[in-house]
């Protein structure tokens, strides 16, 4: 009685081993074997269009953040040097007698395009470039003197501190959030003369609510 169970028992092993076989030599013609005996290895990684292979470059990488001249936003093509030395010429420039800043002064003595600091003033309907630094607790210039429908490139950045640029449009208002050393742009055109009112809406200090400018329309 034990000698048929060990019979059957060897038989039962020796078919069970010859499936496994069977079902093995399946996988290897497949390529799919669990063991490097199947006749394919596995594809060493390719590297990525940087000819480097660095770890998680397999997906596609996040495309950096647009340079802001859509909508408009952070400018990526103006460091803050270049800010700072196009706003101070801008004041230096254009400040009239009351203090204002009025970019549509006569160019006749005006060289500066010649230097390479073309502003694009009135130039076949292209905007105008406004230059406006936030720092506590004023905006420079304070005062600008400007023209209805003519379109205005603002490029504006705070100097010390996070502020913001609330320009009150009529019911609505243009409010842009102002960084230090980040360069930020809008394009505005104002339709109809007056004065707007400028003010901060990040809060920077005691003198927060006083931190005003003005711009003339006419």
């Amino acid at each position: 009685m034990s000698e048929r169970h060990f019979t059957t028992r060897r038989g039962f092993i020796a078919g069970l081993g010859f499936g496994a076989v069977s079902l093995y030599g399946t996988w290897a013609a497949y390529g799919a074997a669990p063991l490097p005996f199947g006749g394919k290895t596995a594809a060493a990684p390719e590297p990525d269009a940087h000819g480097g292979g660095h770890g998680g470059h397999g997906a596609a990488e996040a495309p950096a953040e647009a340079g802001g001249h859509g909508g408009r936003g952070a400018s990526a093509g103006m460091a803050p040097e270049e800010f700072r030395f196009e706003h101070d010429y801008f004041i230096q420039r254009y400040t009239q007698e009351d203090g204002s800043v009025n970019p549509h002064v006569s160019e006749a003595t005006h060289s500066h395009v010649a230097e390479g600091h073309d502003h694009g003033h009135d130039a076949g309907g292209e905007p105008v470039d406004v230059y406006l630094m936030a720092q506590k607790f004023s905006y420079s210039p304070d005062m600008l003197r400007l023209k209805a429908g003519q379109a205005y490139r603002f490029r504006m950045m705070a100097d010390d501190i996070t502020h913001g640029a609330s320009i009150q449009l009529g019911s609505a208002s243009r409010i842009t959030r102002l960084r230090p050393n980040t360069v930020t742009e809008q394009v505005i055109t104002f339709t109809k003369p007056g004065e707007y009112l400028v003010y901060c809406t990040v809060y920077c200090g005691q003198a927060h609510d006083a931190m005003q400018g003005r711009i003339v329309v006419a």
